[in-house]
């Protein structure tokens, strides 16, 4: 979130939260059997998976690899990531006909970069083999047969080109702001930010055009690799109007089978981030944990249900994160305890306010704001008004912040907005036309 760092875009998303279940472990046996009939998970597969990826994470051994592609065959949905990770730990102890197998399974499954498979150091070993050149064949033949089943490549060609001009944007600004002096503020960045504020405007008005044109790109159209392209272009536009236009058009395209279901999963809880409510189906996660979930106890019935390969303890390991689901009192009590805390941080927020402490003011609203939902609507209406009167940069920041998350949630008293005197102060700022903008669009 912009107000919580100097750098404000290093993120390039929501606050980061305050609290999440990372060590929840339920100890009653008959509500892990009730939460077990409820999902359409294999349990057994399950456990043997995580068991398997953690010692693998630990110790890349020859034994950890292979149960992982044991587990891995058993997947509803076979992972080609899984395969390729096993195939280097194979390479890497001279198991190459092990190595080879399990990287003709990745291409299989859905393995299509031709440079991550030639470059990658790993795989090395592999290249001397004389079996090397059998999977570049096989690979050329599962490329060009799935090549053959896209309905318009030059479209996908162009989606390719959007995401490629996406991350060159992204580079160069990492490259910048390595050469900004430790006392580059809020508009340094900024500044710095802006080609890719361009970038990101310029694709999400593409995307809007192809969509005119063709619908939803999915797979039929423009291949899985495609589809992801086209979904990962909402992901970094701040639009969140523009991202729930996208996630109704793939809602779509679920339903006709064309669209991977966790770029429904991904969408759907990013912007649920960006609004500063808890996930759905704990699809965005964290450094350290999935960001907080709404009712995390049937978190993986959500997912079967929308057809999601993996429980969120397999998807929280592709993140490096160790998550449980917590049992029904679990979860009451961490709920109970986010609340409590939320409520702390926000009456500390009034007590710097009224004293003028406007340090202390913002660091507090912002912890406040970081457990997602636990503070309603007029309590981020009424900080609003309190920093918007503050002469203070970050404060404003915060204000604007607060105006356009309860704009993007359709906030019953939004209007009220541009005729309430206290943001006065705002009016000339960079970011008011904005506020009308959104506001104008939220009523459509």
């Amino acid at each position: 979130m912009t107000f919580l760092k100097c750098n404000p875009h290093m993120a390039l998303v929501g606050i980061l939260a305050a609290l999440c279940m990372t060590d929840c472990k339920s100890e009653d046996k008959q509500e892990v059997r009730q939460q077990s009939q409820i999902t359409n998970f294999n349990q057994k597969w399950v456990a043997e998976f995580i068991e398997a990826y953690q010692a693998l994470n630990q110790k890349p051994t020859l034994e950890a690899a292979e149960l992982l592609f044991e587990a891995t065959e058993s997947m509803p949905i076979k992972n080609w990531d899984n395969y390729f990770m096993i195939a280097t730990v194979f390479a890497a102890n001279n198991e190459n006909d092990k190595a080879f197998l399990a990287l003709n399974k990745a291409i299989a499954n859905g393995l299509r970069d031709s440079i991550l498979l030639v470059t990658y150091p790993q795989l090395a070993p592999l290249r001397d083999d004389s079996s090397w050149n059998g999977v570049i064949a096989n690979f050329t033949k599962s490329k060009a047969a799935y090549n053959r089943t896209i309905e318009n490549p030059d479209l996908l060609k162009t989606l390719e080109d959007m995401w490629a001009k996406d991350q060159l944007a992204l580079s160069e600004y990492q490259e910048a702001i390595q050469s900004l002096p430790e006392s580059a503020g809020y508009e340094d960045y900024d500044k710095l930010f802006k080609p890719v504020e361009i970038r990101w405007e310029i694709n999400k008005n593409k995307l809007d055009s192809i969509i005119q044109i063709y619908g939803w790109p999915g797979n039929r159209l423009v291949g899985a690799e495609g589809a992801k392209l086209a979904w990962a272009i909402p992901q970094h536009h701040p639009d969140v109007f523009f991202k729930e236009k996208c996630l109704k058009l793939l809602a779509g395209a679920i339903q006709k089978r064309d669209v991977d279901p966790n770029h429904y999963a991904e969408l759907h809880d990013r912007i649920a981030r960006e609004t500063w409510r808890k996930q759905t189906y704990g699809a965005s996660m964290g450094e350290k944990a999935p960001y907080p979930i709404q009712d995390p106890v049937t978190v993986n019935k959500r997912r079967s249900i929308l057809g999601l390969a993996e429980p969120i303890e397999i998807y929280a390991l592709y993140h490096n994160i160790n998550y449980n689901t917590p049992s029904v009192q679990q979860a009451k009590e961490g709920l109970r305890i986010t609340q409590e805390k939320a409520q702390y941080h926000y009456a500390k927020f009034e007590k710097f306010w009224n004293k003028k402490q406007i340090d202390s003011a913002n660091n507090s609203i912002a912890s406040a704001i970081d457990f997602y939902g636990d503070i309603d609507d007029e309590q981020l209406f009424s900080a609003a008004l309190k920093l918007a009167q503050l002469e203070n940069d970050r404060s404003k920041r915060i204000s604007i912040k607060i105006l356009k998350v309860l704009i993007w949630r359709k906030w019953e008293k939004r209007e009220g907005i541009l005729t309430q005197k206290e943001f006065k102060s705002l009016h000339e700022g960079p970011e008011w036309p904005a506020i009308k903008e959104l506001l104008s669009r939220s009523k459509a």
